[in-house]
């Protein structure tokens, strides 16, 4: 057996430059996201609760980003769209290191995040296209992977700008994260994968083509309960943890550092390992599983007041760790599923409803998440829990959706 087989990577021959920028996007992120809310305050002397406010604005006003890149994707192809939101992204990344006003940081982390919700969509569509039928959650899985690597790696150079650097250091975190973006574009801009235009289907006119088709949909409308329950699952990792650990359970400082850097490294090692060995079940199936084991995790959170004798930090280790194997199947299982039930003419549309879920998710999850840990600590542990029933019982509707026969796709030019 091949090693890429082995490690379940997908096909990446023809692709390399693709697979390429996808890295060089994520090492740039991993530049900036440890430092986004700090860099304003730090080198632009913005007060922390105004950055925090001006950041969430700029959420709210990015919501519609997701919808609005569907239609573009399917009219004008999911590689133009990858180049336009790196494009646009690379100018609001240059404008923060000359803003210096709270109004001007609103109106560039708008932009910047409208950047993000039109990405995110137009790259699932066009992994879906390049990637062979069969090999797409592969290649899901290999681009998550490529971002926790990214993450990591662009988190420890970060910090060393920030130490050896101080308020330059900042400004260089900026910078090289802009840069990032320009060679993702040149990358894509560059690869030659085909000169097909936006996938056509021999529907005519009559045929559904916009938001109404999607939403008409039953087995989608099944699946968009399951993105939303699922976002708020993953982003309880990032705005629950600390909080509980350090507030409620009154541990050591170091102790939430360690337990998301086993989540990192467990998703580095384990994610396209683990989209192979589950390509032969059906896809509702996997994400019941997921939905499942995220709820196993989640009373596991729920127990660590009432761990002893056990020592508490083993215990959210244990629970960390389960809820890592729900991120590895649920991940890249449940883009494949949206993009498998999607007509090829309506895939942007698809992934950008998918995409403004995600939106909502990252909205509501703070305000909900911090509110239900002040009125009880275990409250918010077991909502999740029950949220995930709740996916396991749709998904218990759906059937499977079998591959399509392989053909090759290609992107546009």
């Amino acid at each position: 057996m091949a090693v890429t087989e082995l490690l379940g990577l997908p096909r990446t021959r023809g692709r390399l430059p693709l697979v390429a920028a996808q890295g060089v996007d994520a090492l740039g992120t991993g530049l900036f996201l440890p430092f986004a809310v700090v860099y304003f305050h730090a080198a632009k002397g913005i007060p922390l609760p105004a950055v925090g406010a001006a950041l969430s604005v700029a959420a709210l006003l990015a919501l519609p980003a997701g919808p609005c890149a569907g239609p573009l994707v399917d009219r004008f192809g999911p590689r133009r769209i990858v180049l336009a939101a790196n494009l646009l992204r690379v100018a609001t990344f240059a404008g923060y290191v000359f803003a210096g006003s709270l109004w001007q940081l609103v109106v560039l982390a708008a932009l910047t995040f409208w950047g993000e919700g039109l990405f995110w969509p137009a790259s699932g569509a066009l992994v879906a296209q390049v990637a062979d039928d069969g090999q797409r959650a592969r290649w899901y899985a290999m681009e998550r992977t490529l971002r926790n690597v990214g993450i990591g790696l662009g988190g420890l150079a970060g910090s060393a700008l920030v130490v050896a650097g101080g308020t330059a250091g900042y400004t260089a975190i900026v910078v090289l994260n802009a840069l990032s973006f320009l060679l993702a574009a040149v990358l894509v801009a560059a690869w030659r994968g085909g000169r097909a235009g936006p996938p056509r289907t021999g529907r005519g006119p009559a045929a559904g083509q916009g938001y109404r088709a999607v939403l008409a949909d039953r087995a989608f409308r099944r699946v968009l309960v399951t993105v939303f329950v699922f976002a708020l699952c993953d982003l309880a990792l990032t705005v629950l943890l600390s909080a509980y650990v350090l507030d409620t359970l009154r541990l050591p400082a170091w102790q939430p550092g360690v337990l998301f850097a086993l989540n990192t490294v467990l998703v580095v090692l384990a994610q396209t390992v683990v989209a192979r060995r589950v390509e032969r079940f059906g896809k509702p199936r996997t994400l019941q599983v997921a939905a499942a084991v995220w709820a196993v995790a989640f009373l596991l959170f729920a127990a660590g007041p009432l761990a002893a004798p056990l020592p508490v930090f083993a215990v959210l280790t244990v629970a960390t760790a389960v809820f890592t194997a729900a991120e590895l199947l649920q991940a890249p299982t449940s883009s494949a599923l949206t993009v498998a039930l999607a007509p090829p003419h309506l895939r942007g549309r698809y992934l950008g409803l998918e995409e403004l879920l995600w939106g909502v998710a990252r909205v509501l999850a703070p305000v909900t998440f911090t509110a239900l840990l002040a009125a009880d600590p275990q409250l918010p542990w077991l909502v999740l829990a029950g949220s995930c029933m709740l996916a396991v019982v749709v998904l218990a509707g759906l059937k499977a959706v079998p591959e399509p026969a392989a053909t090759r796709e290609t992107a546009d030019a």
